[in-house]
């Protein structure tokens, strides 16, 4: 923080030999005896913090010798670093932008969308009116998303073990990240295969290991289209892949699958675009007897592998020894905030608090995303900022109101020092809103085509990266269903449809709707229903026969924490699967406890049928093991013994 404030206080520059004998943490390191080099390692990494945070810093070399670095300046040029003066918002927009920012379930896009976020509401802005009866989720569960984003905005090449379908066999992969793409619900990374010369794209659950830095850099292009290449790629293979599947008529599988055929949701046969081929076959697996691949052959193949295993597995008596004897995974630790998010939130910390003159410690806290102990720890720090003493400065340092921090919890600035102006946006937090505005165009009403275009421009204009290509890219179409129910959801009026059970039992629903919410690829409504006298989420794909009335909505859904929650008389089962399984099942395991023994994660997790849990087990072709109760152990036994029956029947 104090070397931003003392290259921001500079016209001509500083030297580095003037940063080490001037700016605080420099000058302490030279009293305790740091040669040269080691200061110069100091300032480079400092440096690159405050790149990767979006400063533009000028470099001033020798004119007489333009190759002599020893004796450049160094300087934060004020206008080349400050969003526009003239860059402004409207509340409806600042609006759809939060919906965009509370999109990433992801920690670290998350972060990057809020701190855009508070950007905008630094310059003054404040949402008055939320939009409402929409939550997008953003799901980024694989661990290789954030240091393949990260290596992206950065430029780094990066290695990682790949496992090819079909194949036990991983080689390891040298490539050029370009581009994140969200196509089907699954995130697929494109970059340039160095060992091969040539693009390539990949998915990322089958990433089975750390992802690591070689130390090679290379420029991104901010013109490469390789995002919307990439999509386009994958929208024509599913075009030129098509399964032709028989459905149970009225069964999950003739729902869900139904959507997505090309012959109808009703045709005897359902015709079904996909990529890949392994995929699909988790999914038709997991619909056990009632889904039956008519062709390809290979892909009737694939499920039959899948059914077999987990026949055979579920044949076996369970064994409980391993998961009596597995360590409890402890829950995850809250992320401590590091230099670099200090110095972020320093530098937009200081114009948000000029704009609001008096403000709470814990409402600043809270935009912050820190605890006030923490806030007030980077106020008591602040106070020690200031610029250079030595040489052209007057070592001005910030001040705040002591008497109303400590009587009253208010902060007060009585004095700033250079950062009075809110600094522009980073790639990073461009491409985390842009995304989660992509998402928020697929439910129609929320935000017209103009106010999204609109919105583009102006990050990217805040960005000074106009004409950025996205970086990370979220395919979600519209759906018809959808598009009734958001309609429903605005008008305040009531709708009715069938709704069919994971066990099959199908009921007629009238329902207030008060919301849509996406999570793990799937769209859901949340709202009052008159049949159970509760709130309830309703998986859109399992609703038929969908009707909005004109009867005004009278209920609003309770507040729930999450998208589910327990009941008293949930099932509650244990399951064994290898521990890299993991974010690929996370959605069901938002309320489980989990243990961990070598390799398998044994997780306690409550349910409300035994027909989920033969789901998932089918889908996990073998990996995913019901230990218990016994029941539910034989019931996947017997749901992949009948897929597999059902595979070798003649059609009708």
């Amino acid at each position: 923080m104090n070397l931003t404030v003392a290259l921001l206080g500079t016209e001509i520059g500083l030297t580095r030999a003037e940063i080490f004998s001037s700016v605080t943490g420099y000058v302490e390191q030279v009293s305790a005896g740091s040669d040269e080099a080691a200061m110069g390692r100091m300032f480079e990494r400092d440096k690159e913090t405050l790149v990767e945070l979006g400063t533009r810093i000028e470099v001033i070399g020798d004119v007489v010798n333009p190759r002599n670095m020893r004796d450049a300046r160094y300087r934060i040029p004020r206008e080349d670093n400050s969003l526009p003066d003239d860059l402004e918002f409207t509340p409806g927009e600042l609006a759809v932008l939060s919906l965009a920012a509370d999109a990433w379930s992801e920690a670290a896009m998350s972060r990057e969308a809020r701190s855009g976020l508070r950007k905008i509401r630094a310059l003054g802005y404040d949402v008055d009116e939320p939009i409402l009866g929409f939550t997008p989720r953003l799901d980024a569960r694989d661990e290789s998303f954030a240091p393949l984003e990260d290596a992206i905005a950065r430029g780094a090449e990066v290695t990682f073990d790949y496992l090819r379908p079909g194949s036990q066999r991983v080689r390891t992969r040298r490539v050029r990240p370009r581009a994140l793409v969200m196509f089907e619900s699954r995130w697929h990374l494109r970059g340039r295969d160095e060992a091969l010369g040539e693009d390539r794209t990949f998915l990322l659950s089958r990433i089975v290991s750390d992802v690591r830095t070689t130390g090679v850099r290379f420029d991104p292009d901010d013109g490469d289209q390789s995002a919307e290449q990439t999509l386009e790629g994958l929208r024509a293979l599913a075009d030129g892949q098509r399964a032709r599947i028989a459905a149970v008529p009225g069964s999950e599988a003739a729902l869900r699958l139904g959507r997505r055929s090309l012959a109808g949701r009703d045709a005897d046969e359902l015709v079904v675009p996909y990529v890949d081929a392994y995929v699909l076959a988790d999914e038709i697996a997991s619909y056990g007897p009632e889904a039956r691949v008519i062709e390809p052959h290979e892909l009737r193949e694939l499920v039959r592998d899948r059914l077999r295993a987990v026949r055979i597995l579920h044949s076996r008596p369970a064994d409980l020894r391993d998961a009596d004897e597995a360590v409890a995974v402890r829950p995850a630790r809250r992320r401590s905030t590091d230099g670099a998010e200090r110095v972020r939130i320093y530098l937009t910390l200081v114009p948000w608090l000029l704009e609001r003159a008096d403000v709470t410690v814990a409402d600043a806290a809270a935009e912050f995303g820190v605890t006030p102990a923490e806030l007030r720890k980077m106020l008591a720090t602040l106070s020690m900022v200031g610029e250079p003493t030595a040489g052209f400065y007057s070592g001005e340092m910030f001040d705040i109101d002591w008497d109303a921090l400590d009587g009253h919890d208010t902060i007060r600035l009585t004095h700033t020092v250079g950062v009075e102006r809110v600094q522009r946006f980073t790639t990073r937090e461009v491409a985390a809103l842009v995304a989660g505005l992509q998402l928020v165009a697929a439910v129609p009403g929320v935000a017209d085509a103009g106010t999204l275009r609109d919105l583009r421009a102006k990050l990217a204009r805040g960005a000074g990266t106009a004409d950025r290509a996205d970086q990370v890219l979220v395919d979600e179409p519209v759906d018809a269903a959808r598009a009734e129910l958001a309609r429903a959801v605005q008008e305040r009026v009531e709708v009715t449809f069938e709704y069919r059970r994971p066990g099959g039992e199908t009921t007629t629903r009238t329902v207030d709707p008060s919301g849509l919410l996406i999570a793990g690829g799937q769209w859901y409504l949340r709202g009052w229903c008159h049949l159970r006298e509760a709130t309830r989420t309703f998986l859109i794909e399992r609703i038929d026969g969908l009707v909005v009335t004109s009867v005004p909505a009278r209920h609003s859904a309770e507040p729930q924490p999450g998208l589910f929650t327990p009941g008293d008389d949930d099932i509650v089962a244990t399951l064994r699967f290898p521990t890299h399984v993991r974010p690929l099942i996370a959605g069901f395991l938002e309320h489980a406890e989990l243990a961990e023994r070598d390799h398998e994660t044994f997780a306690r997790i409550p349910v409300a049928d035994v027909a989920t849990l033969r789901r998932l087990a089918a889908r996990g072709g073998g990996d995913i093991e019901v230990l218990s109760p016994r029941d539910a152990r034989d019931a996947a036994r017997d749901w992949a013994r009948s897929g597999e029956e059902h595979l070798d029947e003649s059609p009708v």
